[in-house]
């Protein structure tokens, strides 16, 4: 062997050595730094997958009177689920005839994450109404952590209208449109009692394991949290809102089955610094595509952004976890109170039986 090759074979060492040593020092930068840790790390300290995932239900809440121990980084709450396994008082099936009994359902920001079980948005709602009104409310708190409005669906129409709710609210967030793209629509639902998501990218064991592919597919390649790619991000969010349209009108007519009235609320995180939240512009639309169905929505994407600021936003969301603190969700409640009074007041007042009468939407 000529000596050349023996120099050429040591150069090549040498650099597979320095690119080697070079792509652990990245991960390992990486790592510390913890730009590229998902929600489910930041939060909880484990990798959790958005898809794959297999569920032995169809339904997305607690059992009755588990614990529901939540703890975060920035905040930490203990209670128990009440008889139906919710974040709330006991709920009872009499209707009160004499008031409006109002049921919400939605994920974590309706069970008020990030604020004391006596700030959630639902209960703060609740005794706004109640301050003029002398007790003739019952908000049913119905959100649970991680759920979706396909589980709401399926839990309000097999287990919740018992209740006998005058009112439905169901709360839509950008989170929702994730929620499809990982976990699909009712076909989750399979006819043995299970609940099954949709399959994510083949990359994602890489992914898990690797910051720096992290970075290569975030900050390189501009892929979304949901591991989308830009131009793939476009037209799922396209079919989600579509499929979330169709989810809520579906939920429309089931209430009309049962004189119930129903009504969406749409509204924001408000972390004006996340790049990635951005694109909850994106929901707003979601607004003409209900009332075209006949669907009553409240909208208040445009009441949080005449309050909210790069100065205040830490005022009324948590910087890291970015649920609302009790402050945010008492703003929550007094834009829907306003915002309902003004566009849907029949829904509000006890004294209109026709509420129950009339049916439907």
């Amino acid at each position: 062997m000529k000596p050349t090759d023996h120099r050429t074979e040591r150069r090549w060492a040498a650099a597979s050595g320095i690119a080697v040593i070079t792509i652990i020092l990245l991960e390992v930068v990486l790592r510390i730094g913890g730009w590229y840790y998902t929600y489910t790390e930041k939060m909880d300290g484990i990798y959790r997958s958005y898809y794959y995932q297999k569920m032995p239900t169809w339904y997305w809440r607690a059992q009755p009177y588990d614990s529901l121990i939540i703890t975060k980084p920035e905040y930490s709450h203990r209670d128990k689920a009440n008889n139906y396994g919710f974040r709330d008082a006991d709920f009872d099936t009499v209707n009160n005839r004499h008031g409006v009994k109002a049921l919400v359902l939605g994920d974590s920001f309706v069970q008020g994450l990030g604020a004391p079980k006596d700030s959630t948005w639902p209960g703060l709602f609740e005794t706004m109404l109640n301050t003029a009104d002398s007790g003739r409310y019952r908000i049913y708190n119905c959100g649970a952590a991680g759920s979706d409005p396909f589980f709401e669906y399926v839990l309000l129409r097999d287990k919740l209208l018992k209740l006998k709710p005058d009112v439905v609210i169901m709360s839509i967030n950008y989170s929702d449109i994730n929620d499809y793209i990982t976990r699909g629509g009712m076909e989750r639902f399979r006819p043995d009692g299970t609940t099954v998501f949709a399959k994510g990218p083949w990359f994602e064991p890489l992914y898990k394991r690797s910051h720096l592919a992290r970075m290569l597919l975030h900050f390189v390649l501009r892929y979304d949290f949901s591991l989308l790619s830009p131009w793939a991000h476009k037209g799922r969010v396209a079919e989600a809102l579509n499929r979330l349209t169709d989810c809520a009108d579906s939920t429309r007519r089931v209430c009309a089955e049962h004189q119930v009235k129903f009504l969406v609320v749409l509204h924001p995180y408000i972390d004006p610094y996340d790049r990635y939240l951005k694109r909850q512009d994106q929901l707003p639309a979601m607004e003409g595509m209900l009332r075209d169905r006949g669907v009553a929505v409240v909208n208040l994407f445009d009441d949080f952004g005449k309050v909210i600021t790069e100065a205040n936003y830490a005022t009324y969301s948590w910087r890291r976890d970015m649920h609302y603190t009790s402050r945010g969700y008492a703003l929550f409640a007094s834009f829907l109170k306003k915002e309902t009074e003004a566009k849907y007041p029949a829904y509000l007042k006890p004294e209109d039986q026709s509420i129950k009468s009339k049916g439907g939407n």
